[in-house]
């Protein structure tokens, strides 16, 4: 019997745009916007949040998708275009050009420009202020651990562009001093010293959230998206990882439904979550990835996936992720105040949708403007960066039927 299977076809993510991807960077901005919008619910950290609630839990989750994904697709830029001229100013340029301008303006307006216009200026917004040296040197990610967590400032969402601005700055110098075979030794060796040291730092009374902040102690993400960036550049190991990741993602599974038992809840701050958590999570979406990246997914994954609202989320997801936060501090206490004669009739979990799909529709409306208005005009200036014919824009490949 032969076969025309897909099993050792390799993936390039620098050679080609994967439509699929974009709805993968949708479904982790969702998660994450249901997580935080869950937040403002009343009783979303009780004894008994309800199923819905208890789902939304895991939405945080989505932050740990994204790190998988960029170390995935920069450590494939990286590692298909070393060897061309301007590799470094390249690179840093794009990323630059990406992440600068919309971060930095974030800044700007709730850091400079509200507090000159705002007659009060909020607690929340006058604790940023006080420490704005840290969101400015994308370092926030070390002052909340240093703070053991997001209950003393506020911006907390920053932390995670902290950690993967360090990862770009530092990455591609890695990349470009060592081969495939010894980036994918080292991309080992720090998913290995992200769970070591959170395994001993918790032993020695150090606190959940400062292992979920600090740089080394979540690289997790990163680094099994690099490993399988190169792994899916070679046929041998391709196939090898094929094999191994659905006995992996079962396993991985089945320790996070003993991490749920031990902790009683899926929230990051669960000391069985933070000591091993991270990695399981990680792997479970790394065999997501790959199975999307090869086009091995189901039709029904894949129709999703391809629709234009994920495609969309996963375009905005940027601007997404940096308004939804501010946005939902303003609109849900406005949106209670409005619903507050209509409680007796529609509750307050209706109001609480209410609020929160009118804090999506006003994050969507303003991440959209961002695109179309900043994003993309400021995204043509990466022509002075390219050092390769632009990546075309394709779904990934679906896998042939078996011949015999």
């Amino acid at each position: 019997m032969s076969s025309t299977s897909t099993t050792t076809a390799t993936v390039d993510v620098a050679s080609g745009h994967y439509t699929q991807l974009d709805g993968l960077r949708g479904a982790a901005i969702l998660m994450v916007i249901v997580f935080h919008f869950a937040l403002m619910h009343t009783g979303f950290r009780g004894a008994d949040p309800g199923f819905f609630l208890q789902l939304a839990q895991v939405g945080w989750m989505g932050v740990d998708l994204f790190f998988v994904l960029s170390g995935f697709l920069i450590t494939g830029i990286l590692s298909s275009t070393r060897t061309q001229k301007h590799y470094f100013r390249n690179f840093l340029g794009r990323r630059f050009l990406r992440i600068w301008p919309l971060y930095y303006l974030s800044l700007l307006l709730l850091l400079v420009v509200m507090p000159l216009v705002m007659t009060k200026v909020p607690t929340e917004l006058a604790g940023m202020q006080g420490k704005q040296a840290w969101f400015w040197l994308y370092a926030t990610n070390w002052l909340f651990a240093l703070e053991g967590g997001f209950s003393r400032t506020s911006g907390g969402y920053f932390w995670s562009l902290a950690v993967e601005e360090q990862f770009y700055l530092v990455w591609p110098f890695v990349v470009y001093a060592l081969t495939d075979r010894s980036l994918l030794r080292v991309s080992v060796g720090l998913l290995c010293v992200s769970l070591i040291s959170r395994v001993l730092l918790s032993n020695f009374g150090v606190g959940t959230g400062t292992l979920y902040n600090m740089t080394f102690t979540h690289l997790d993400g990163l680094a099994v998206g690099s490993c399988l960036s190169i792994c899916l550049r070679s046929p041998a190991l391709t196939a090898r990882v094929t094999r191994a990741l659905p006995w992996a993602a079962a396993a991985a599974l089945a320790g996070l439904l003993a991490v749920r038992l031990a902790d009683h809840h899926f929230f990051f701050w669960g000391r069985h979550m933070a000591e091993y958590g991270y990695t399981l999570i990680v792997v479970l979406f790394g065999a997501l990835l790959v199975r999307v990246a090869r086009g091995q997914t189901t039709q029904g994954l894949n129709r999703l996936l391809t629709t234009r609202f994920m495609t969309l989320c996963g375009k905005y997801s940027y601007a997404l992720y940096l308004v939804h936060v501010p946005v939902a501090s303003v609109v849900f206490p406005v949106m209670y105040r409005a619903l507050r004669n209509h409680l007796p009739l529609i509750g307050y979990d209706g109001a609480f949708l209410v609020a929160a799909f009118a804090a999506f529709a006003v994050s969507w409306a303003l991440a959209a403007a961002s695109w179309f208005l900043i994003e993309k005009r400021i995204l043509t200036l990466k022509r002075y960066f390219d050092s390769s014919a632009a990546p075309t824009v394709r779904h990934a490949p679906m896998p042939r039927p078996l011949e015999t």
